[in-house]
């Protein structure tokens, strides 16, 4: 084998190798794409904005379509705005109750979730494999984390005019403690 061939071989090897770590997530298996779990996932459209309490940041739909402007024009409904994240073991413990509660509150209070520092491809596959429906955002950098600390999880009660009325740090242990803070933070019975 002459002195080129070996630089041919070692070359293409190291192209394949390459390739093969970029189309691998932890674990070793071959990442989806991002438009495939999104169909998996099915979540709701996000909102355009969600309203004047929020940080003038704008962040992609983690279920796709366009970016969200979270201080935009608010929905004129009352929101909760939950930051969650796949590796956050209290995230995974409360996620049963807020799917019940946005079941349950589906038109009357919204839910918005808030995947923060959280690969796309893991947090959607955590939305599927949990239920949440409801749209959520991708926070690539923590910056709403670190706006409303301390958490992952965090949730935001939002007005109808999407000010923030309380803040609540730590899981949910029911959908029946989500609906006693809208009754009392938000003045809503379901």
């Amino acid at each position: 084998m002459t002195r080129r061939q070996v630089i041919g071989f070692v070359v293409v090897f190291a192209l394949i190798a390459a390739g093969l770590l970029v189309r691998t997530r932890s674990g070793g298996q071959p990442a989806a794409p991002l438009d495939d779990l999104r169909r998996a996932a099915a979540l709701q459209p996000c909102p355009t904005g969600l309203g004047p309490g929020l940080p003038d940041l704008t962040l992609a739909c983690l279920g796709g379509g366009a970016p969200v402007a979270l201080r935009g024009k608010g929905t004129g409904t009352p929101m909760l705005v939950n930051v969650w994240a796949s590796w956050c073991p209290p995230c995974v413990e409360e996620v049963p109750a807020l799917v019940a509660f946005a079941d349950k509150a589906a038109g009357r209070v919204g839910v918005v979730g808030v995947a923060t520092e959280d690969p796309q491809d893991k947090a959607l596959t955590f939305a599927k494999q949990f239920g949440m429906r409801y749209p959520s955002v991708v926070d690539d950098d923590g910056a709403i984390l670190r706006a409303f600390r301390p958490g992952p999880p965090v949730t935001l009660f939002l007005d109808a005019s999407g000010r923030v009325a309380y803040k609540h740090s730590g899981k949910f242990a029911s959908a029946a403690q989500i609906e006693q803070l809208v009754r009392e933070k938000l003045g809503l019975t379901l």
